[in-house]
C-alpha cells in the first residue's frame, strides 16, 4: 500500500525579509472596525514574493499543508515546486512529461507526496515523492479519459480522488511504485468537473461541476454511491468542507458562495454570502471554523464569519489579472498565477 499519512512536519513561516516592510499601521484594524459592517475597509494585501520560471499562463496552484512548498503548473508544459520556507523563496525542482500537459495539483496530508494530473487525453495521475529536492516518481494512477482538472487526497493519505473532462469521479488506492486502476468510478455530472474534496472523515466526497451542480458521494469499499445533488446559480468553481464535516462551502461563476447544512438527510442552504463581483475561484475555512476566506476574479480576498455569514474584512490584491488562485490551508496566505507565468504570494491576514 502507498503510504502518505506520516506525521505532518512543523509549519513553515511565510515571511520574507528581502521585500520592503509594511508601512506602519498597515495590518492593524481595531475591534470596532472588524465588527462594524458600515466601517468595512479594503486593505492592500502585502505581496511577499514573486516567483519566476514558467514561460506561459499558470493553470494550477497548490500549497503543501505544512506551508513549506508551493506547486504550480503552467501551459508551458511544466510543473514547478517552489521552496517558500527559506528567507528567499526559490525554485526547488521542475517536473515535465514528454508529450503531456500537466494540470491539477494536490499535496498529500504529510506534504511529502505530490499528485499531478495530466492535461492530455490519457488521463494519467502521477505521484511524486517530494521529500528531497529531486522528486522521485512514486506511482501512476490510470483510468480517466481526458484532462484531470481536480485532485484530492483523503485525510489519511491512503486514497486519491480525481475528476475532470470526462465528467466522472474516480477513487484510487495507490500502491507505491506501481500503476493503479481506480477502485471506484462514479457517474452523474453532465459537464466537466472543476473541484473535488474528501470529507474530513474520509467516508464521503464532494464534486463541483460546470453543470451548475455539486454532487455528494458516499464512499465504501463495497459500493460507493451518490448521496445528493445540490444546485447552484451558475457553474461551480470551488468547494471546501468545514473541519467537522457538517457544512460544505461552495462558490460559483456568478459570485455567490453558499453554505450547505449536511447534517440533514436532504442537505439545504443555511447561508448565502454575497459580495464578490464576478466568479469566485478559491475558498478555505479556518481550522477553528470561525472564518471563511474567499477570493475571485475581482481580486478581493474577503473574510466572512463562518457562524453568521457576514463579511468583516477585505484585502485588495494588486497587479495583473489572475489565471489561478489558491490559499494556504489556514487562509493566511494566497498565491496568484498570471498569464505570463509569474506566481505572486500575498499575506492576506494580520501579522501575528
Amino acid at each position: 500500500m502507498f503510504r502518505a499519512h506520516a506525521r505532518v512536519p512543523a509549519g513553515c513561516v511565510l515571511e520574507f525579509s528581502y521585500l520592503e516592510p509594511d508601512p506602519p499601521g498597515t495590518d492593524r484594524v481595531d475591534a470596532q472596525t472588524l465588527t462594524n459592517k458600515a466601517a468595512l475597509i479594503s486593505t492592500p494585501a502585502k505581496q511577499i514574493a514573486r516567483l519566476k520560471g514558467h514561460t506561459a499562463e499558470i493553470i494550477s496552484l497548490a500549497f503543501s499543508p505544512d506551508r513549506c512548498l508551493l506547486a504550480s503548473a503552467s501551459s508551458d508544459g511544466t510543473a514547478r515546486i517552489w521552496d517558500i520556507a527559506s528567507s528567499k523563496p526559490s525554485e526547488r525542482s521542475a517536473l515535465q512529461k514528454s508529450g503531456d500537459k500537466l494540470h491539477a495539483l494536490t499535496f498529500a496530508p504529510n506534504s511529502r507526496t505530490l499528485a499531478v494530473g495530466s492535461g492530455s487525453l490519457n488521463g494519467f495521475v502521477w505521484l511524486y515523492d517530494v521529500s528531497d529536492k529531486a522528486p522521485q516518481e512514486a506511482g501512476t494512477l490510470r483510468g480517466a479519459r481526458g484532462a484531470v482538472d481536480a485532485l484530492s487526497f483523503s485525510p489519511d493519505g491512503k486514497q486519491v480522488a480525481g475528476a475532470g473532462e470526462d465528467r466522472t469521479l474516480r477513487i484510487w488506492e495507490p500502491a507505491r511504485g506501481s500503476t493503479s486502476e481506480a477502485r471506484a468510478l462514479l457517474l452523474g455530472h453532465t459537464q466537466p468537473v472543476r473541484a473535488v474534496a474528501f470529507s474530513p472523515d474520509g467516508m464521503g466526497a464532494a464534486t463541483a461541476s460546470r453543470d451548475a451542480t455539486i454532487r455528494l458521494w458516499t464512499l465504501s469499499r463495497i459500493r460507493s454511491t451518490e448521496r445528493a445533488t445540490l444546485s447552484h446559480g451558475g457553474e461551480v468553481n470551488a468547494l471546501t468542507y468545514s473541519p467537522d464535516g457538517k457544512t460544505l462551502a461552495t462558490a460559483s461563476q456568478d459570485g455567490l458562495i453558499r453554505l450547505w447544512d449536511l447534517t440533514a438527510i436532504k442537505p439545504s442552504v443555511r447561508a448565502e454570502l454575497k459580495g464578490h463581483v464576478g466568479a469566485v475561484r478559491a475558498l478555505v475555512i479556518s481550522r477553528e471554523a470561525d472564518t471563511l476566506v474567499s477570493v475571485g476574479d475581482d481580486l478581493r480576498v474577503r473574510n466572512w464569519s463562518f457562524r453568521t455569514g457576514t463579511q468583516f474584512r477585505e484585502w485588495e490584491i494588486t497587479g495583473s489579472p489572475a489565471t489561478r488562485l489558491a490559499f494556504t490551508p489556514d487562509g493566511r496566505y494566497m498565491a496568484k498565477g498570471t498569464s505570463d507565468g509569474t506566481v505572486e504570494l500575498f499575506r492576506v491576514a494580520e501579522k501575528r
